[in-house]
């Protein structure tokens, strides 16, 4: 019985452990291990010295190694669960601790670096330009980085901020970094050291005002270096020389608003270029780095001078690309450049070669105008500038009035289109506003062009660009008339505020600095007593010091205009020197009279930013002409001499942006 029991106590534990291990073994089936995706990245790091460099890529939380060749080439091969492939690759080009320098390239998700790299799961620069670390990638990803308001750690966001993109900026921080990385003890001998505040060029990089200081002063004391530097980095196949996406046409329309310039390349090898005053047709062909232009001369400018006048001439000779995208991409032009007067005794052509970084917005990135447009909304529509009406001027005087936006309002349907009311601004020969209306009707076609046909016989087509420009998307125009097919690029103004309130017009008015001339600054300084201060100060002689020699001070007068229009006028006497009148609108035959009103109408306000936009009207009064002119010297009335009419933006700001020098000239 026992050994009986025996049996069956160990038969019935045989089974209840072979149970057991088969339900061990089952669980353990259902807990598969993570799909993994897996992709191989090989690019290119420019430096002068590849003696300890490495790489590293940060995946999400996950860092990936790799040495960089005697030849400045690396490969590395990442893997990564399937649940992170839309984490962003961040690539790092690592150098000696003591060295300075940091290289930085934004990669992208890896879902779309699989998608790029194809069959073979291997990315090259053919694919993606990215994958070279280079000064470019650094002076893309530092001045994402500023537009961000902090590194870009997604798709959306890389995407975003592309929409702000100045392809200008970047040349120059990409010269300024290729400079600096392959002269770093020259530099810092001739005074441009990276300031101890920031750990690297990378970090100097990323800030926008404190690089364009750097960059200015580079560009001052080691004129010729930074010149070559641009020119060599434009002849490296490892920066530029290619569209990297094979699947993007060429073929296209391109914005470049920097410029003021669409530029069309068909299928056929032709094309047109339209500028501000002047179109022109060319052809085009694609060659080993990118395309060349053939016959594309185009007039920018025309400028008077007296009875004569002179055209600027653009030649676009070759094109590279610095980022390529479906959207907004970045692209180097090589041009040349020459002035043609009318005067007879300059007919000799000084022909200059020039380079220009631009921004190019593709037709894909427009937005739809219903998007754009609201019916029987009052706007500020910019048009191609036009040679406003002055009636009755002055005798002896030869005004010209430069209008760039007109007043509109739509009525209809989106679907059928309707009628548009165009106010066309004017001025009397004593400066007083004058308007005609004109009629006209619109269409959209394909929703992402709006037609006008104005009751003149001209026509204007706008388009809505998906790109930002101080926070608001720039808008195109073409306008279609017997002066040819001309464009320009500009905001569009919607009348979303009735008027200034008074008690908020006091303040500090900035306008906006530029990121080539960072010593530059003017602003208005509104006061409560009804006086303005317009005070201006350039560094004049490009010494990299503001002094008091190169400040001016105007003291004027403001006040509101019964449509709520803020008002601001500037005084001057015979001799030409700034004064303050008894009164707001003294005779114009008097010792201190008029020289300048400003009429700003109000649109919007960002309140985050304190960004005012405003609709401007500026005039300019030729009232000492009386005394040069016979006939004027019992004149009473202002005489109107010029001005100009546009959309503008300026900041409201707590205090001066600077202190005001004291310190003059030895």
């Amino acid at each position: 019985m026992y050994p009986k029991f025996l049996s069956n106590f160990l038969i019935i534990g045989c089974l209840l452990l072979l149970s057991a291990c088969s339900s061990d073994d089952k669980d353990k089936n259902n807990e598969l291990p993570e799909k993994t995706v897996s992709l191989t990245i090989k690019g290119y790091v420019e430096t002068t010295s590849f003696t300890n460099a490495e790489v590293r890529l940060q995946v999400a939380d996950t860092e990936f190694y790799g040495e960089v060749d005697t030849l400045g080439n690396y490969s590395i091969d990442i893997e990564i669960p399937e649940s992170q492939i839309d984490s962003f690759v961040r690539a790092e080009a690592i150098f000696p601790a003591e060295s300075s320098i940091r290289f930085v390239s934004l990669l992208g998700s890896v879902r779309t670096l699989l998608e790029k790299s194809g069959e073979d799961g291997v990315l090259v620069q053919e694919e993606k330009n990215e994958v070279n670390i280079t000064s470019i990638s650094t002076a893309f990803s530092a001045h994402l980085k500023s537009i961000n308001a902090g590194e870009i750690k997604t798709d959306s966001e890389l995407t975003l901020s592309l929409k702000s993109l100045d392809s200008s900026v970047v040349f120059d921080m990409a010269a300024f970094i290729s400079l600096y990385s392959s002269n770093e003890s020259l530099m810092e001998g001739s005074g441009l050291s990276i300031p101890n505040t920031y750990r690297d060029i990378y970090e100097l990089a990323a800030n926008k005002s404190a690089v364009s200081i750097s960059i200015y002063n580079a560009k001052e004391s080691l004129a010729d270096l930074f010149d070559k530097a641009q020119s060599s980095l434009i002849e490296s196949i490892k920066l530029f020389g290619y569209l990297s996406n094979s699947d993007l046409q060429i073929a296209d329309t391109y914005y470049l608003p920097y410029l003021k310039m669409r530029l069309t390349l068909r299928p056929d090898g032709t094309g047109e270029i339209n500028g501000e005053v002047d179109n022109t047709s060319f052809t085009w062909s694609k060659n080993d780095n990118g395309i060349t232009f053939k016959d594309a001369d185009l007039i920018r400018h025309v400028s008077f001078f007296g009875p004569y006048s002179e055209e600027s001439h653009i030649v676009i000779k070759d094109l590279v690309w610095m980022i390529d995208s479906d959207a907004i991409l970045s692209v180097i032009l090589q041009v040349e450049e020459y002035d043609v007067s009318s005067e007879p005794i300059n007919s000799d052509l000084d022909i200059k070669s020039n380079i220009y970084a631009e921004t190019a917005i593709r037709s894909s990135s427009i937005i739809k105008v219903p998007d754009s447009v609201k019916l029987e909304q009052e706007y500020s529509m910019p048009i191609p500038v036009m040679p406003g009406e002055v009636i009755n001027p002055v005798d002896g005087i030869s005004p010209r009035l430069s209008v760039r936006v007109l007043d509109m309002s739509f009525s209809g349907e989106f679907e059928t289109g309707g009628m548009v009311n165009i106010s066309i601004p004017g001025v009397e020969g004593d400066g007083r506003k004058t308007s005609t209306n004109m009629s006209g009707v619109w269409r959209l076609e394909d929703d992402k062009k709006i037609i006008i046909d104005t009751s003149a016989g001209s026509k204007f087509t706008y388009v809505f660009l998906d790109y930002m420009y101080k926070g608001k998307n720039l808008t195109f125009v073409l306008e279609e008339s017997e002066k040819g097919r001309l464009i320009d690029f500009d905001t569009v103004l919607a009348k979303d505020l009735d008027s200034w309130k008074e008690n908020t017009v006091e303040g500090i008015y900035q306008f906006s600095s530029y990121f080539a001339q960072p010593l530059d600054y003017a602003w208005f300084e509104v006061n409560s007593d009804g006086t303005v201060k317009r005070i201006t100060i350039f560094d004049w002689d490009s010494d990299g010091e503001l002094v008091s020699d190169e400040l001016d001070v105007y003291s004027g007068l403001w006040k509101l205009s019964d449509d709520g229009n803020l008002i601001i006028r500037f005084y001057r006497r015979m001799n030409g020197d700034s004064c303050m009148p008894s009164d707001w609108d003294p005779l114009s035959n008097t010792d201190c009279s008029l020289v300048s009103e400003r009429e700003w109408n109000l649109s919007q306000v960002s309140k985050e930013e304190q960004l005012f936009w405003i609709r401007k009207e500026l005039k300019f009064f030729s009232n000492e002409k009386r005394d040069e002119i016979p006939g004027l010297s019992d004149l009473t009335n202002n005489i109107f001499g010029g001005g100009h009419i546009y959309n503008s933006f300026m900041y409201k700001v707590s205090e001066r942006p600077i202190v005001l020098p004291s310190v003059q000239k030895n």
